[in-house]
């Protein structure tokens, strides 16, 4: 690894108000866990989520996306609204789901129609170049990006994952929908011909990218992996509607 300067990438950012809110949150859940039947796998999703927002946050990762690559930050977003979300939300059972969904806000913005154009949002909002630089000078806003993630990722993986949210075959057009709407972002910022973030113009980067290459690894990265987490879950969507086509007709013809 070569570096443009003496810059340190291996810096870790001790975030006081992050780092109380992801302990105040594994608390909580380990109550829930010994109040509810909580089976162990997921716990241990629940775990894993948390333990993405710490490495996304706290590691290196947020140093280098703040003082050098748009490739770490890219990183970092898809690390907090497409990773560390569907673990949190397949940590719920279904009878803990049913009773954070009491809450009209969680209720609310966890319904399809509401969660697939926040999450859309989000995602074309805190990516316009304006906005996302914002975000590298202004702390307050920066907080507010990383919780927008969070917020987003929940809302929309919460239909998919949690069971009698969706039958098969919404839950297949939802996927695709993500999937066709969401992929332009990241394909602009992996196919543009000029740096679109110029804040990172003078950074200085790391295996002596340029800033254009460093750009364009960042998006293609977010492309590949946001299209197969998609993919997968859409497949596993389309498995479950062909088997529910194969199944047997309920008794006297009843309608399912």
């Amino acid at each position: 690894m070569t570096l443009q300067s003496s810059f340190d990438a291996w810096t870790w950012v001790w975030d006081v108000e992050w780092i109380a809110a992801v302990v105040i949150f594994g608390v909580w859940y380990a109550w829930l866990s010994q109040h509810h039947r909580i089976p162990l796998l997921r716990r241990a999703s629940f775990a894993a989520g948390l333990l993405l927002i710490s490495a996304a946050l706290f590691s290196p990762i947020e140093h280098v996306a703040l003082h050098s690559m748009v490739s770490f930050h890219l990183l970092q977003n898809v690390m907090l609204a497409d990773w560390a979300p569907p673990l949190l939300v397949l940590g719920f059972t279904a009878e803990l789901a049913g009773q954070a969904e009491r809450f009209r806000v969680v209720g609310f913005m966890t319904r399809p129609y509401v969660a697939l154009p926040f999450w859309l949002g989000v995602w074309y909002l805190v990516h316009i170049p304006g906005v996302y630089e914002l975000a590298l000078e202004n702390r307050a806003w920066l907080g507010v990006e990383h919780l927008l993630f969070i917020a987003a990722g929940l809302a929309f993986w919460w239909p998919v994952l949690v069971a009698g949210r969706m039958h098969p075959g919404p839950r297949l057009v939802y996927l695709c929908l993500a999937f066709f709407l969401g992929a332009p972002v990241a394909l602009a910022i992996a196919l543009a011909d000029t740096t679109i973030y110029g804040f990172y113009d003078s950074t200085p980067h790391l295996f002596d990218l340029t800033p254009l290459e460093d750009q364009s690894i960042g998006g293609m990265m977010m492309s590949i992996e946001q299209s197969a987490i998609l993919f997968a879950a859409a497949f596993y969507a389309l498995l479950q509607l062909l088997r529910e086509d194969d199944s047997p007709p309920d008794a006297i013809g009843s309608v399912r």
